[in-house]
């Protein structure tokens, strides 16, 4: 069974051919195959399959095997994958997911790729958790998928030293019956932003662009940022912007890691 790992941002994934491979048992694979220490190793796995109303479609899979609806990293090295293996060489690449059809420019000059993610929709904007007998303020957001954004005080230092075991409580709070994932982000300038995210499926991960977009819709709304900021994570930076008309944009890089042959033993073992 042949794979392609590739990257964005950080957010690495294991890319199949949802054509040519016949995979019975998807949640078990991406489990086996996404095991740093006795797979491939990744965050997760996407099958590219083919799809009656865009160019492809999107499986995405975490790295415990559940099921996710958006990834905004992923799709950009879908349409990557698109224009370097199946030479669609298109300028703009539509791309079918769980929530709904993204298109992706690729920037083949600089290896990114800038996808449309759609509005972002305000599920709360002030929503409160008690967390170690103390209220924490969140505004939750959705960009195909949950997120909980909080604000981090500038006198919490450097992200890099942040603790992110509050973030995995949250993720698997009571008021999330499905998970929600969660953005820890600190403003600097109305330009920037840092921040780190807690992945439902995935714990942390060095990158996630729908966090990106929910973070950035939240650092808008509270008035903290412009409607264009880089979103600087572990895993390197991405740029958001809000247009006027309510659509969403997420740029970043795309970039190919390796490929080779994974044994169908181990898949079948791992179903």
């Amino acid at each position: 069974m042949h794979f392609v790992k590739m990257e964005g941002c950080g957010n690495d994934y294991i890319y199949l051919d949802g054509e040519k491979e016949a995979i019975s048992n998807p949640q078990a694979l991406a489990r086996k195959i996404s095991d740093r220490h006795f797979g491939v190793g990744a965050d997760g796995m996407i099958l590219i399959c083919p799809s009656d109303m865009a160019d492809c479609r999107m499986e995405m899979y975490n790295a415990d095997g559940s099921r996710g609806s958006m990834c905004g990293n992923g799709v950009r090295c879908v349409a990557r994958y698109l224009y370097d293996y199946k030479q669609i060489k298109k300028q703009e690449i539509a791309v079918e997911t769980d929530s709904g059809i993204h298109t992706v420019r690729v920037l083949k000059d600089s290896e990114k790729g800038k996808v449309s993610m759609g509005r972002p929709v305000i599920l709360d904007q002030s929503h409160i958790i008690s967390l170690e007998g103390q209220k924490l303020e969140m505004m939750l957001v959705s960009m195909g998928n949950p997120h909980a954004v909080i604000f981090m005080p500038p006198e919490e230092g450097s992200f890099k030293t942040w603790d992110m075991r509050r973030a995995a409580v949250i993720s698997s709070h009571s008021d999330f019956s499905d998970g929600v994932n969660v953005e820890l982000v600190q403003v600097y300038s109305e330009t920037g932003m840092k921040i780190r995210v807690w992945e439902r499926g995935s714990k942390e991960t060095l990158s996630c662009g729908s966090g990106a977009c929910a973070a950035a819709t939240a650092a808008i709304l509270d008035g903290r940022t412009k409607r264009k900021v880089n979103v600087e994570m572990l895993g390197g930076m991405l740029e958001v912007e809000w247009k006027s008309d309510g659509e969403m944009y997420l740029t970043g890089s795309c970039h190919f890691i390796c490929e080779g042959d994974y044994p169908c033993i181990l898949q079948e073992t791992g179903a």
